[in-house]
C-alpha cells in the first residue's frame, strides 16, 4: 500500500481487513496503529490518512463485523414465514465457517472495551436492539401461520433468540477446539424450537 492514490474506499478496506486479522488473532488491546501499519508494509502516516485515530479504525473494524453478521441473516429471512425461516436466519448469524468464526472473536474481543465507555454500552444496546427487531420480524408471522399462538409474546421470543444466538456464538469462538459446524447446527435447531413453539 502506497501513499494514498486510486480507490481510498479500498485502500481504507483493506486497513481494516488488517485490523481485524490481528485483533482476532493477538486480541484488541495487543493492536497498534503501528503494528497495523507494519503488518500492511506502511507507515503510520500512510494510515492516519484514512483513518485519523486508533479509535476510528477499531470502531470502523467493528462496524463491518456487525454489518456482515446482520446482513447475512437479513438475507436469510426471505421466503415464506415458518419455523424454517426462522432456523435459517439463526443459522446465518452463527459462525459456522472460518470467515464467520473470525468475524465473532473479533466482536467478542470489543465487549470488553464497551464495559467502561457508556458511548460504546449505547452503541452495543442499539445493536442488539437491531437484532431484537429481526428476529421478532421472523417470528410475528408464525402467529398466522399457526405455528405459535395468536397472542404469543413475540417480542420476549425475538429478544429470546437474540440472546441464545449471541451466547452460543461467544461459546464457540472461545471453545477450542470449536464445535463443528454440525454441532451449531443441530443444537441451535432444537433450541429455537423449543424457545419458539416452548
Amino acid at each position: 500500500m502506497s501513499r494514498p492514490r486510486g480507490d481510498h474506499a479500498a485502500r481504507r478496506e483493506a486497513i481494516a481487513d488488517m485490523a481485524a486479522q490481528l485483533i482476532a488473532t493477538h486480541g484488541l488491546e495487543q493492536v497498534t496503529m503501528r503494528r497495523v501499519a507494519a503488518a500492511l508494509g506502511v507507515t503510520t502516516g500512510v494510515l492516519t490518512h484514512y483513518f485519523a485515530s486508533k479509535d476510528a479504525l477499531l470502531r470502523h473494524t467493528k462496524d463491518r463485523a456487525f454489518d456482515a453478521t446482520y446482513a447475512r441473516a437479513c438475507a436469510a429471512a426471505v421466503g415464506p414465514p415458518g419455523l424454517e425461516r426462522v432456523q435459517a436466519v439463526v443459522a446465518a448469524a452463527l459462525p459456522l465457517d472460518q470467515e464467520r468464526r473470525r468475524l465473532w472473536r473479533l466482536l467478542v474481543a470489543f465487549f470488553g472495551s464497551a464495559v467502561g465507555s457508556p458511548a460504546l454500552r449505547r452503541l452495543q444496546e442499539r445493536r442488539m436492539g437491531r437484532w431484537y427487531d429481526l428476529y421478532r420480524d421472523v417470528v410475528a408471522p408464525l402467529r398466522e401461520t399457526g405455528d405459535i399462538p395468536g397472542d404469543a409474546d413475540v417480542v420476549g421470543i425475538g429478544r429470546a433468540l437474540a440472546l441464545f444466538v449471541e451466547g452460543l456464538s461467544i461459546h464457540v469462538v472461545m471453545t477450542s477446539p470449536s464445535p463443528s459446524a454440525e454441532w451449531q447446527e443441530s443444537f441451535a435447531r432444537e433450541q429455537v424450537r423449543r424457545l419458539v413453539t416452548g
